[in-house]
């Protein structure tokens, strides 16, 4: 007890504590004067600890109970004290205090702490605060601290468009009514400099910029790595205007202060809306009922469209893209907007089912299909429509003419065909001027980045950077080293103009059952092949009828029409001496390209033909492609594994002929099934969909059809629509059906290629 304490002395309750950290600077002199040390020649960097009771301060190792002067003390509280004091020993703080040693308690000396380095001081500066400010300690600085460092005010960015149509971009803070543009600093960070922690600037003021700002501002300014964005002096960026709209989003943080241009601000509040674009009324030109997903899908090409943006709807398959697009198209038809055609580039494959699908959804738009060795007479004829379908093996011959007209909209069915960015087709669909770009694709990404890339460099020329940059900042550091930052700046800066809905996020919107025609269009040596053996068939069957009549005509009527099926599907099912050097297929093609898509996503497919040898051609694709199958025909004894097999997810194709297949089967785990050819009888069609679509089954379910363009498979289909009367479910085989039709109705099925729709 202090020996001035008496028991008439005024004494205060217990108090409680503050810690304060004392921080100043002491010349070489005065601390060799006052610490007996004269081993430096700099100024010496000090922190003092001391505890404080309502004002009044003592050091830690003092031994007084209490603290204050003559009638008015305070009684120490010791816990407290040792809690305080315990801090500065904490795991997030032995980095910051690991220079310090502590010595005899008792020593006044012992409370005065120097450190190593310069460096070492300022983290303390910084990070002392943060951690012990709401524990119960204050940090003060002598006026003598030399390391003081001091906040900014606020923040900025300032755009300015250039003459080249780029934005030149400054970065930085504002102290004391100060500019002080950071762009050189972040430089020297990004290309392996100092860390960024402080600022010296020239007046020697000590500047200390948050780490989370700093990780903010490279993460968006990623491409400073490219030397040829950078101006000569460091002193502003040069940028696209599609990454000055991701800078424009700062102006959303409280201390930013953005000068953007006026347009540029509009686009950027545009953008900030994707997620809930406004909501545009459907054409009434169209003739179907959108979901509610897909209405979201034309809200947000709308949206983007206003913007002046390109749009990559990425849905799964069979979620309905092209419907999407017409929607799109007929909207800004009706807007009066459409000042050219529009453009739609798809494989060969789905030339005709853009045709077929505008004609049943958007009947008055006006479409031609530029396809077929007279495509040269329609070219100049283009303003006369609104929609031109053309496909990607074209572009590489027509890409001259096509380059001379300006189109509306720019739109790329299966764009993963462009994956590669050094195809023709690739470059080509980069040069064309459109309002709007616009890729479809189920599979943006399928193998590596640099797809994602080639599909943007359409899109949103610029967005990525160029291909060098990209790799660097992107697709090796994501690749090779799965860099969190880089994925998260990658995924940020496509987010807006990438929409994708998978079937399981938007299953309730579907139906149970969606039914879909695929057209395809022979290859020349097929369709060669088809008309000769149509010919001979036509004038067969014609003599036959003449002489026999309909009814007993059944026999060479149905084996004329197998022949011009089987061309269809494969010319190696046809046993004639025409067909042994025909070996492409146009379906067993496009069935590879949606396989090749469906698979990696995860897709369960049931494929059937009532061909078997059709199904040992398809085996036999699969096999060259290291896909996994079982297979179930009429020489099938045991059903049962194959079907355990692919219930239990193990494979994920099933090949099943028509017949074998087609009832007795429970197959719930698929979700998607390919009728290879069509069936006569289309009750054998949905019995054998059911194999899929039946109780048990937890997943939207997707039916195709492939269909052969303009050949008999498309007036059979034809005829089922115009006279569901004759091909009914309750037929049960070819005979029955073909006995319901008149002699017109079955000449109908030998019209020349090209006709039979």
């Amino acid at each position: 007890m202090d020996a001035d304490f008496s028991l008439e002395t005024q004494i205060e309750k217990q108090g409680t504590p503050v810690g304060v950290l004392s921080l100043l600077s002491l010349s070489p002199a005065r601390f060799a004067k006052n610490y007996f040390y004269a081993g430096t020649t700099d100024p010496v960097h000090c922190l003092r600890v001391e505890l404080e009771y309502g004002g009044a301060r003592i050091l830690p190792g003092h031994r007084s109970l209490f603290v204050g002067e003559g009638a008015r003390k305070v009684r120490r509280d010791r816990d407290a004290e040792k809690t305080l004091l315990a801090l500065l020993d904490l795991p997030q703080l032995q980095k910051l205090t690991k220079v310090y040693h502590w010595i005899d308690a008792s020593d006044p000396r012992s409370h005065w702490k120097t450190c190593a380095s310069q460096q070492e001081w300022l983290t303390f500066v910084e990070q002392m605060p943060i951690l012990l400010e709401p524990q119960g300690w204050r940090i003060e600085m002598d006026p003598s601290f030399e390391l003081a460092v001091h906040s900014p005010d606020s923040w900025y960015v300032d755009l300015e468009e250039t003459a080249g149509g780029t934005f030149a971009a400054k970065v930085g803070f504002e102290l004391s009514n100060r500019r002080i543009n950071i762009l050189p600093f972040l430089l020297e960070r990004l290309r392996g400099g100092k860390p960024l922690d402080f600022l010296l600037l020239d007046d020697g003021r000590r500047v200390v910029i948050p780490r989370e700002r700093i990780e903010l501002l490279t993460a968006s300014l990623l491409e400073l790595f490219d030397k040829e964005a950078v101006t000569g002096d460091g002193g502003s960026i040069e940028i696209p205007w599609v990454r000055a709209m991701e800078l424009a989003k700062f102006q959303a943080l409280e201390d930013f202060k953005s000068k953007l241009p006026v347009a540029l601000k509009e686009k950027a509040e545009r953008l900030a809306l994707v997620t809930a674009a406004p909501k545009v009324r459907k054409p009434r030109t169209l003739k179907a009922e959108l979901r509610d997903y897909q209405r979201e899908g034309l809200n947000w090409l709308q949206l983007l469209r206003e913007a002046g943006f390109g749009a990559v709807l990425a849905d799964d398959m069979g979620l309905g893209k092209t419907v999407q697009a017409l929607a799109h198209i007929l909207v800004e038809k009706s807007a009066g907007r459409v000042d050219a055609p529009c453009l739609i580039v798809a494989p060969t494959s789905v030339l005709y089912n853009w045709e077929a699908e505008t004609k049943k959804f958007a009947p008055s738009l006006n479409i031609l299909v530029s396809h077929g060795s007279d495509r040269a007479d329609h070219f100049e004829d283009f303003a006369k429509y609104d929609l031109i379908v053309t496909s990607y093996p074209l572009l590489a011959r027509d890409g001259e003419e096509l380059l001379k007209h300006r189109f509306h909209l720019l739109i790329l069915d299966e764009a993963q065909f462009i994956r590669n960015h050094r195809t023709i087709a690739a470059r080509v669909v980069r040069l064309f001027d459109a309002h709007q770009r616009i890729a479809l694709t189920g599979t943006p990404l399928e193998n590596n980045l640099d797809e994602l890339w080639s599909l943007f460099s359409f899109v949103m020329p610029g967005l990525l950077g160029s291909h060098g940059v990209f790799r660097k900042l992107f697709r090796v550091p994501i690749e090779k080293a799965g860099h969190p930052v880089a994925r998260r700046v990658l995924a940020r800066r496509i987010a807006p103009f990438v929409l994708r809905r998978t079937k399981d996020e938007v299953a309730t919107e579907l139906p149970p059952k969606t039914e879909m025609i695929q057209r395809i269009e022979l290859t020349v040596a097929q369709k060669e092949l088809y008309e000769t053996v149509r010919a001979a068939s036509e004038d067969q069957v014609r003599e036959a009828v003449k002489i026999k009549g309909l009814a007993r005509s059944h026999i060479i009527v149905l084996d004329a029409l197998l022949k011009m099926r089987q061309v269809c599907c494969h010319p190696q099912l046809l046993k004639l001496e025409a067909a042994k050097g025909v070996v492409e297929s146009a379906k067993l093609d496009a069935l590879r390209e949606m396989l090749n898509e469906m698979i990696p996503e995860g897709r369960r497919v049931l494929i059937f033909s009532q061909f078997t040898s059709m199904l040992k051609l398809i085996e036999a694709m699969l096999n060259e492609q290291g896909v996994d199958f079982v297979k179930i025909t009429g020489s099938t004894k045991d059903r049962k594994t194959p079907v355990a097999d692919f219930q239990a997810s193990k494979i994920p194709v099933f090949l099943i002929s028509l017949k074998a297949g087609g009832t007795g089967l429970n197959l719930t785990a698929a979700d998607t099934v390919i009728h290879f050819d069509p069936w006569w009888n289309p009750a054998a069609e949905s019995q054998a969909t059911d194999r899929a679509y039946r109780i048990g089954q937890d997943k939207p379910v997707f039916v195709y059809k492939f269909i052969a363009s303009g050949t008999v498979e498309e007036t059979i289909l034809a005829m089922q629509e115009k006279k569901k009367d004759l091909i009914g479910g309750l037929l049960d085989d070819q005979k029955e059906a073909l006995s319901k039709w008149g002699e017109e109705d079955l000449m109908d099925l030998f019209k020349p290629l090209g006709q039979g729709a």
